[in-house]
């Protein structure tokens, strides 16, 4: 054996050795996921972004923390319907509704900016299911559309694009797909017809509380969303910087005493609506059930009543009603 290399082969294998024994360290050290939710009885530090003021407080367009929190979170959502990176937003100046409905502002809240190139992106937060969930978010995007329109003839319609991004809790579509994507495509290509309307629906509903380094952005982004309020502290997956500022910004110790008043305010009256709703049809889905089944019912035998009284065949009227042959003779 050549001098001194015993020397080496003995401080190869410590070094190998040591490597190994950290290696099993931090294995067995590492937390799991549930390590960090909050335990029963416990508050977590950090607020709830899905309501008004805490997510207004984070990603304030205006400010300059929270306009960076705002950009990251545009562009990894929006990544794959930018054309190009967003570098700086603004708040936006909103328009008097066209419509004059007051049916057609019932989002939570939502927030209006518009980025450095002047496309028009509005964010929607919903906790409570909506009926016409789409043809609301295309009458928000044909607002922001119409809203461009400039007295004289200098104008030429030249329309910036608009993006509508709809954060809800509730589930809105019947598939497994977390975020939806929609734009106005030619029907015989696929491809994008014009970009003056781009939707992004997330249903929050569908995050499954999973998250690792190796997640993509938007993983990320939505397990933020959904998860942030029951964690004690930020998972390692969540490590990177834009996602401890944002945490940093989100606890509920940098509210002001009014602020803080008025997000606990906001946050029981909303949520335990939501959370009232769905208990009273968790403990009297039967009651419920039943007393729709009765009207439906009555509605049919009053409907046949008025088909008998004009001489309609009783065999129609079966078919009409879904009724019982028997059923008809006895009206």
């Amino acid at each position: 054996m050549p001098k001194f290399a015993w020397k080496r082969q003995f401080l190869n294998w410590h070094a190998c050795c040591i490597y190994g024994g950290m290696k099993k360290k931090n294995a067995t050290t590492r937390k799991s996921l549930e390590d960090y939710l909050v335990k029963p009885g416990e508050q977590s530090p950090y607020a709830n972004l899905l309501i008004d003021l805490a997510f207004k407080k984070a990603f304030d367009p205006d400010k300059p923390v929270s306009r960076e929190n705002l950009v990251n979170l545009l562009n990894d959502l929006l990544a794959p319907q930018l054309k190009r990176p967003i570098k700086s937003v603004k708040t936006r100046n909103v328009a008097k509704n066209l419509s004059g409905s007051k049916e057609s502002r019932t989002a939570i809240f939502d927030l209006h900016c518009e980025d450095d190139a002047g496309d028009l992106i509005e964010i929607e937060v919903q906790i409570r299911k909506l009926k016409n969930f789409s043809k609301r978010l295309a009458f928000y995007a044909s607002e922001m559309v119409a809203n461009q329109a400039e007295i004289g003839t200098g104008w030429k319609f030249n329309v910036k694009p608009t993006y509508v991004i709809a954060i809800t809790q509730k589930k809105v579509f019947r598939d497994n797909r977390i975020i939806h994507r929609a734009t106005t495509v030619d029907l015989e290509t696929g491809e994008q017809f014009i970009d003056s309307y781009n939707y992004t629906v997330i249903e929050l509903s569908k995050v499954p509380f999973f998250i690792e380094k190796k997640s993509d952005s938007s993983s990320k982004w939505l397990f933020f969303f959904r998860y942030l309020h029951r964690l004690r502290a930020l998972p390692e997956a969540l490590s990177e910087k834009k996602f401890k500022r944002l945490t940093e910004c989100s606890r509920v110790s940098r509210f002001s005493k009014e602020e803080f008043e008025a997000y606990r305010k906001v946050y029981h009256k909303e949520w335990d609506h939501n959370a009232m709703v769905d208990g009273i049809f968790e403990d009297f889905a039967d009651e419920i059930n039943a007393e729709i089944a009765k009207n439906v019912s009555d509605a049919r035998h009053e409907f046949a009543k008025k088909l008998k009284a004009r001489n309609r065949p009783i065999d129609e009227i079966v078919e009409d009603t879904g009724l019982t042959k028997e059923e008809v003779e006895a009206l």
